[in-house]
């Protein structure tokens, strides 16, 4: 996902509707038991999501890519261990 995330902010990928959609998967399919983690996590992707919602492909461009740089340092945090 790290790299996902690192081709919406290089450009080469404008679906960031898509993009907060597999994150989520991704969540769902590490089948992670750690609920501190996992809320953690959802401290990080509750703003995209919503971002998601409201504004769907059409995103404050700016804003999104704060939003995932966030997101993209916590996973390379949490991938450390």
């Amino acid at each position: 996902m790290i790299n996902e995330i690192q081709n919406y902010l290089d450009g080469k990928n404008e679906d960031f509707y898509g993009l907060v959609g597999r994150l989520e998967g991704a969540l769902d399919a590490a089948d992670i038991k750690n609920d501190p983690l996992i809320n953690q996590w959802y401290d990080f992707w509750t703003p995209l999501e919503i971002r998601r919602s409201i504004e769907g492909n059409d995103v404050n461009k700016q804003k999104a890519i704060n939003e995932l740089i966030k997101m993209k340092l916590f996973l390379l945090n949490i991938s450390q261990y």
